[in-house]
């Protein structure tokens, strides 16, 4: 049993350390996340005075990290601030940090510290040695001592005294800690005038170890499971101190204790197994973002809009970075590494690129003059959109020069945004002139159109030169844009066309009227029949000529379809082939009359 024991207390180290390690961290990191780097340093400056030096230093760890990210975090801020103050962001250099020098004396400090305590722990963990070397020297007496009244008392005395003295070297632990439970066993087994009080003081140590078990058993319900295992493991150390019981129990007993033990230890390692998982997507995240990044830089911009495009997308893969949690240990430092090095390489290559870039500045500076030129050559234009447009492509031009000196920066800038304001507030107050001149517009629109639904009613008179001069107001009612004219000139059309349509066709069967007319008294004179057929070739001749005209318009409008203004020089040839079709049908209507005259 002694042997399981030791093997077993192995097993419990492991999982208090492997809990000491993941689990009090996120607590920690929460906590510290909401300071300000003022109160980082406080709080870094606190740990000097911690006794525990080797628990300091990983929660002065935990703070350097979150000083870096708020650092990190700051500095979008500070390159704003940078570019406000009228500088050129490629030149951005981050204010002298006075907090991150106290950070790194504090650092140097427990370095300092930490090789002390390090060296006063070997000191006292040697003296601890001899101390216990000492109290097996004395209980190796005892057992070879003829036993006594007093022997009993003076072992628990040495028992007492055993469990005080803590932490040794580790070489010796095991050895030590053997040799003391044989002297305690050969002890007990040894004594005979005092099996009565040996058998008493094995009852109690058997309830003592009965407690044991039954508080190892409760710890189940514990839901932190670093505080089980730092309960679970004094208890073992209890266990270790309490003393033998019956040696027929014995086997059973511990049994008992180590499988009630045995269920904390298995839920430790289940959620370090479900960490470590975890761990293992986040490198697989983190590996990804490497390898993005890695493809990002291996061509490097050759202008300054795709350097800005390029640092801003490794921005991007930096913040995803900082959202994904830890990665295993042992891969930390050589994934850190290989993103890291990937920023590093495009710093220095666009330092570097805009050193060389700097040269043409004096170059840079006549193209943005001659731009200005163009500017102020367009400032007075009264063609507000052509203009606009212009003046658009002359600002894509600017973005693509470079740099200019510094010392001309802001005064060449300064020229060419002044045609631009020139310009446009000239355009926006003829806009809004035209728009209060708008509102007159729709109402005398509006009130033509409502003039046209009167005419439309039945019985209504309407005439040709009604019509022609309806359409000569509309025609200089204003301007009017955009989906309100199409509204308004909708409605206008859909009541205007059908009465000029109605006039036609009324005009229409009037003339066919008068042609009858005329065809019937003619035809009843001396020389009717040959007027009748000079009439009719007349009419053939027309006939012919207006198709004629329809052809050759029709062959023009080929000539037409790919051109700028297509659809508007269409329409108008679509719009005499209409009439000509119309005058060939009243032509066609008249030469019917004639006909049927001789027959």
């Amino acid at each position: 049993m002694t042997s399981q024991s030791e093997n077993y207390n192995e097993q419990l180290n492991l999982a208090e350390n492997l809990i000491n390690q993941h689990e009090e961290d996120q607590s920690n990191r929460d906590k510290f996340s909401r300071l300000t780097k003022e109160e980082i340093i406080e709080a870094a400056e606190s740990l000097i005075q911690t006794a525990d030096v080797k628990s300091a230093y990983e929660t002065l760890l935990l703070l350097k990290e979150i000083y870096e990210k708020h650092s990190a975090d700051e500095k979008p801020a500070l390159i704003q601030e940078w570019i406000a103050a009228g500088n050129d962001p490629k030149d951005f250099v981050p204010p002298n940090d006075e907090l991150k020098s106290k950070l790194h004396d504090i650092f140097n400090r427990f370095h300092k510290l930490r090789e002390d305590e390090k060296k006063r722990a070997e000191e006292e963990k040697l003296a601890n040695l001899k101390e216990k070397q000492a109290i097996l020297e004395k209980i190796r007496a005892l057992v070879d001592t003829e036993e006594t009244e007093n022997t009993l008392s003076e072992l628990r005395d040495l028992m007492r005294s055993w469990k005080e003295v803590r932490t040794i070297p580790k070489e010796f632990h095991d050895s030590l800690a053997s040799e003391y439970r044989i002297l305690i066993e050969k002890y007990y087994d040894n004594l005979s005038i005092f099996n009565e009080l040996k058998d008493l003081d094995r009852e109690k140590n058997l309830e003592i170890k009965i407690e044991l078990i039954k508080k190892v058993e409760a710890l189940k319900e514990e839901s932190s499971m670093r505080k089980a295992i730092v309960i679970l493991n004094k208890y073992h150390e209890d266990w270790k101190n309490a003393g033998p019981v019956r040696r027929e129990i014995s086997e059973e007993i511990w049994t008992r204790f180590k499988s009630a033990s045995d269920l904390i230890i298995d839920r430790v390692k289940q959620q370090r197994a479900e960490i470590d998982a975890k761990r293992q997507v986040n490198l697989e995240k983190k590996m990804l973002l490497v390898e993005k990044s890695e493809t990002a830089i291996t061509a490097m911009p050759e202008n300054t809009s795709e350097w800005q495009k390029l640092g801003k997308e490794l921005d991007e893969y930096f913040e995803e970075w900082k959202k994904i949690g830890p990665v295993p240990a042992q891969n930390n430092d050589e994934i850190w590494s290989r993103f890291q090095g990937v920023r590093n390489t495009y710093y220095t290559a666009r330092k570097s690129f805009f050193k060389d870039l700097n040269k043409n500045k004096v170059e840079n500076l006549k193209i943005k003059q001659g731009l200005c030129e163009k500017a102020e050559a367009l400032k007075d234009s009264e063609e507000f959109m052509k203009t606009s447009d212009k003046l658009k492509e002359l600002q894509e031009q600017w973005k693509k020069v470079g740099p200019v000196p510094d010392e001309h920066n802001q005064t060449i800038w300064n020229r060419f945004r002044a045609a631009f304001d020139h310009f446009f507030e000239r355009r926006n107050a003829f806009f809004d002139e035209r728009k209060k001149q708008e509102s007159g517009a729709i109402q005398s629109r509006e009130a033509i159109i409502t003039l046209l639904q009167e005419l439309s009613v039945e019985g209504a008179e309407i005439s040709f030169e009604k019509l022609k001069n309806i359409q000569n107001d509309w025609n200089n009612a204003g301007f009017v844009s955009g989906k309100r004219f199409h509204s308004l000139n909708n409605k206008y059309q859909k009541i205007i066309d059908p009465l000029f349509q109605k006039l036609r066709e009324e005009n229409k069967q009037d003339r066919v009227k008068n042609v009858k007319n005329y065809v019937d008294g003619m035809k009843d004179s001396a020389e009717g029949k040959s007027k009748l057929k000079f009439e009719e070739r007349k009419l053939r001749d027309l006939i012919k000529k207006i198709e004629e005209d329809i052809s050759t318009i029709d062959n023009n409008k080929s000539f037409f379809q790919l051109s700028k203004n297509a659809d508007s020089v269409l329409k108008q040839f679509d719009e005499k082939i209409r009439k000509l079709k119309d005058q060939k049908d009243r032509l066609i209507s008249e030469l019917e009359i004639y006909k049927q005259s001789q027959s």
